[in-house]
C-alpha cells in the first residue's frame, strides 16, 4: 500500500528538502502534491508518486556543476533546485536548455576562481556571473555570486564602494526572489547587513547560518572575521582568517585581512613580514600595501617610513589610503606643506571635501593635528562602509585623535558591535 504523507513537513522529510522548496517545485514543476478542499486546503502526497517524479527529472544541476565542464548538451531538463523559478511572471520556456547549461558552467567556473582570488581575477569573476545572468535570468547562484563579487570589489576599492554596494544589493534581491534559501545569497546578505545597515547581530546570525550549510566557504569566514574585528575581538578574527587562508591558500583575501589584523593587534613587525611574504608569492592586493605603510610608520617611525611609503604609493597610484599614510608621515615628520599638497587631489576626487576615501583624508588631518576635520572624515568613512572603518576601535593610527576626550566620545557614538565574548573560530 502506498505511503501517504499528510503535511508539507512529512513530505519535506521524505524528499530531504525544505517545505518552501517543495512548495515552489509543486507550483512551477508539478510536484505531485494533492490538495483537500481546494488550493487553500490541507495537502497530501504519496511517497511512490514523489519518488517516480524525481526519477523522471534529469540528473541534478548540482551534479552538473560538479562535473563541469563535462555537461551533456542534449539534456532536455534540469533539476529544479539548481534552476529555481522566481515568483515573477517570467516564462522559463523562453530560456533554452543550452543557455541554462552555459549559465551553469559560467557559475561553476567563477566559483572555482574564488579559490585563487586576486584583484586581477575579480573583474573576470564578476563578468562570468554577469554573463550567466544574461543567459539565464532565473539562475539564483549567478545573482548571488555577482552580488558577492561586487561587494568584494567595493571592499578592495576597485570600484567606488557606494556604487558597488548598491549594485550588489540589487543583484541580491534577484537571488532571494528566486531562491531565498541559497547559502551564498545568505552570505552576501550578511555582508550587506554588516556594511550598509550595521546590523551586527543579523549579519552574524546569517554568516553562521551560511557557514553551517557551507562549512568551508571562505567568503563567509572572512565576513564573520570582519565582524569580530569591528567588535575588537582580534584573536577570534585571526583564527577565522587563518582557517580561511588554509582552505584557499591561493586566494589573497583571507591572508590580506590577516596582515591587517596583525597590524591592528600591534604586531607591527609580524604584519610587515606577512605583507612582504604575500608580495613575494605574487599575490597582488591593495590591503597588504596599506598595512605595510601603516605598520612601517608604527614600527620604524614616520620619518624612516617615508621612503618606503613613497615607493608603495608610486607603484599603486590609485590606492588613496597609501597617499593618506604618506601625508600623515609627512605631517608628523614636520613637512606639513607636502601633506597638504596630497590633500588637494584626495579631496578633489569626490563631490564633497571628504574625499572618495575619507579614511585617507582623515589620516592626513590627524597628522596635521586637525582633529575635528579628521573626525568628520572618519564618521563618513564609517557611514560609507569602508573596510578601514571596521578597525577604528583598534587602529593605532587613531591614537593621537582619541587622546582628545571629545573625539573619543564622538567615535564611541558610532554603531559598533558590543563585545560578544565569543570564542568561535570554527
Amino acid at each position: 500500500m502506498p505511503t501517504r504523507l499528510d503535511t508539507w513537513k512529512s513530505i519535506a522529510h521524505h524528499m530531504g528538502k525544505s517545505a518552501r522548496t517543495l512548495q515552489r517545485w509543486h507550483k512551477v514543476y508539478g510536484l505531485p502534491v494533492h490538495h483537500l478542499a481546494g488550493q487553500a486546503g490541507s495537502v497530501y502526497a504519496y511517497g511512490d508518486e514523489l519518488d517516480a517524479w524525481l526519477r523522471g527529472r534529469s540528473q541534478s544541476g548540482l551534479d552538473e556543476l560538479k562535473g563541469f565542464p563535462g555537461t551533456n548538451p542534449t539534456t532536455g531538463s534540469f533539476d529544479p533546485e539548481s534552476f529555481p523559478s522566481s515568483r515573477r511572471s517570467f516564462e522559463l520556456g523562453l530560456v533554452s536548455v543550452h543557455a541554462k547549461q552555459r549559465s551553469a558552467q559560467l557559475v561553476a567556473l567563477a566559483a572555482r576562481m574564488w579559490d585563487s582570488l586576486s584583484p586581477r581575477s575579480l573583474h573576470r569573476i564578476a563578468s562570468y556571473y554577469r554573463e550567466a545572468v544574461d543567459l539565464d535570468p532565473e539562475n539564483a547562484a549567478a545573482y548571488a555570486g555577482l552580488s558577492m563579487s561586487l561587494i568584494t570589489q567595493g571592499i578592495w576599492r576597485l570600484i567606488h564602494p557606494p556604487g558597488a554596494y548598491a549594485a550588489a544589493k540589487a543583484a541580491l534581491h534577484h537571488a532571494f526572489t528566486i531562491d531565498p534559501e541559497l547559502p551564498l545569497a545568505i552570505c552576501a546578505g550578511a555582508w550587506l547587513k554588516m556594511i550598509l545597515t550595521r546590523d551586527w547581530p543579523g549579519a552574524r546570525n546569517n554568516f553562521e547560518e551560511a557557514l553551517r550549510q557551507l562549512p568551508t566557504c571562505t567568503r563567509t569566514m572572512n565576513g564573520l572575521a570582519l565582524g569580530y574585528i569591528a567588535e575588537g575581538s582580534l584573536d577570534i578574527a585571526a583564527k577565522l582568517l587563518t582557517r580561511s587562508a588554509g582552505l584557499s591558500p591561493l586566494s589573497s583575501a583571507g591572508m590580506a585581512l590577516g596582515t591587517w589584523v596583525s597590524y591592528l593587534d600591534r604586531k607591527f613587525k609580524h604584519s610587515l613580514e606577512l605583507a612582504r611574504e604575500l608580495r613575494a608569492g605574487g599575490l597582488d592586493d591593495p590591503i597588504p600595501d596599506v598595512v605595510e605603510a601603516l605598520a612601517s610608520i608604527q614600527h620604524f617611525g614616520p620619518g624612516s617610513a617615508i621612503e618606503r611609503i613613497e615607493e608603495l604609493a608610486a607603484g599603486a597610484p590609485e590606492n588613496e589610503a597609501l597617499k593618506g599614510a604618506l601625508g600623515y608621515a609627512y605631517a608628523v615628520n614636520g613637512d606639513g606643506q607636502k601633506a597638504r599638497e596630497l590633500l588637494g587631489p584626495l579631496m578633489a576626487s569626490a563631490l564633497d571635501s571628504l574625499g572618495r576615501d575619507p579614511y585617507a583624508v582623515a589620516l592626513i588631518w590627524i597628522g596635521l593635528n586637525e582633529k575635528q576635520k579628521a573626525l568628520k572624515c572618519l564618521k563618513q568613512s564609517f557611514r560609507s562602509g569602508s573596510l578601514w572603518s571596521f578597525g577604528f576601535r583598534s587602529d593605532p593610527m587613531l591614537e593621537l585623535l582619541l587622546s582628545d576626550p571629545q573625539c573619543q566620545q564622538a567615535l564611541n557614538e558610532l554603531d559598533f558591535p558590543g563585545h560578544s565574548g565569543g570564542s568561535e573560530a570554527r
